[in-house]
């Protein structure tokens, strides 16, 4: 079993795509090592110690989706006699072998105006055609599964949920140098809410700020720190320049992964409250660290939270300012958080990750194409 994995966010820094294809690559190398499988990575990534997470690497010719996914990925899976790709998103007119659509959301049907026309053109011309085609669907959640069913009329028993995996860095940490010095590095005072992703217009920045700079005439003296890549952040930054916070409110830019759970452990609280997620992995990172958690009441948030996190109305500031308020003030729901996050995330193992998509493989590799 030959497999080609297009790996190509691989050194992005695009957030969750990026770390769900390197949490794929850990898991399955955990579960079967002897697979053959080859992680397809830009150029500038094949060979560098530890891209292919244990397997080996092949560089992509070029950069452009527009070229990689009808004609590199095909004339790679003929060169190598792959017997399956495993492509995110859209998929090559033609291929050579059989192929699974790995969809990490849904964002171009539900919230189009997020995404540059170029982007949603793309997805909504390619997406109905690629998850027909395609031996298997990989989705992330529940929920997704469903979208996929509605949206596309892909039959339930083609679609596998291949949740991402929490890595082992996020975990309680409750040394107080290591959280000072993690905070020092990025300038954050001692008491903040803390936000990590992209920082575009679906994860609805605009109103968890506006909740926040209720929190002053409550007494409430936290900062409010956003981390992430400023995709998109133009009309975002306009919007929350019209709050004046000030110094109230952080941009730490890109964060590197392993100050992440020392920054998460070290917040007072932290904001997720997406208008819309495929999985929103920070949500179940924070979880596993037992940071107090606040997120939206999105399908898929909901799920991922397992009702540990306490959950709001994403459209609404007032419901935002309260479930921050709970989770700064409330010590009982602080003490949920710090006992039973841990125990849920706990479930988005590596292993259950790479058995799931290794199970999806062979199912692939077992059937015959779909009418």
């Amino acid at each position: 079993m030959r497999i080609g994995i297009d790996a190509h966010a691989i050194g992005t820094q695009i957030g969750g795509n990026e770390t769900y294809i390197r949490q794929l690559l850990r898991g399955l190398h955990m579960v079967a090592p002897e697979t053959e499988v080859m992680a397809l990575v830009h150029a500038d990534q094949h060979g560098a110690p530890g891209v292919g997470e244990g397997f080996p690497t092949y560089p992509l010719p070029v950069r452009s989706s527009w070229l990689r996914v009808p004609f590199a990925l095909p004339w790679i899976a003929h060169k190598e006699k792959l017997d399956l790709i495993q492509v995110q998103y859209s998929a090559p007119p033609y291929s050579p072998c059989p192929y699974i659509v790995a969809l990490h959301d849904m964002v171009w049907i539900r919230f189009p105006e997020t995404l540059p026309a170029i982007d949603r053109y793309r997805l909504t011309w390619l997406g109905k055609g690629t998850v027909r085609r395609a031996r298997r669907v990989f989705v992330l959640t529940e929920a997704m599964k469903r979208e996929a069913q509605a949206f596309y009329g892909a039959p339930a028993e083609k679609i596998d949920v291949v949740s991402p995996a929490v890595d082992a860095i996020y975990r309680p940490l409750d040394d107080p140098e290591e959280l000072a010095n993690a905070r020092a590095k990025y300038g954050l005072p001692g008491e903040y809410i803390l936000y990590v992703g992209a920082l575009q217009p679906r994860k609805n920045l605009v109103r968890l700020a506006h909740a926040f700079a209720r929190l002053k005439d409550r007494g409430l003296p936290h900062k409010l720190v956003f981390t992430g890549k400023k995709t998109f952040f133009g009309p975002i930054a306009e919007a929350i320049e019209s709050l004046h916070l000030g110094d109230r409110l952080i941009l730490t830019d890109y964060v590197e992964t392993e100050d992440l759970p020392r920054l998460m452990c070290a917040s007072s609280a932290f904001a997720y409250v997406s208008l819309y997620e495929g999985f929103g992995i920070p949500v179940v990172e924070a979880l596993a660290c037992g940071a107090p958690t606040v997120t939206s009441t999105d399908p898929t948030m909901v799920e991922v939270s397992g009702g540990v996190a306490e959950t709001c109305d994403p459209l609404s500031v007032d419901a935002i300012e309260a479930g921050l308020v709970k989770a700064l003030t409330d010590d009982a729901f602080r003490r949920r958080c710090r006992e039973e996050g841990p125990k849920w995330a706990g479930r988005y193992s590596l292993e259950n990750m790479g058995k799931a998509a290794l199970e999806g493989y062979q199912k692939a590799l077992r059937q015959t194409a779909w009418a």
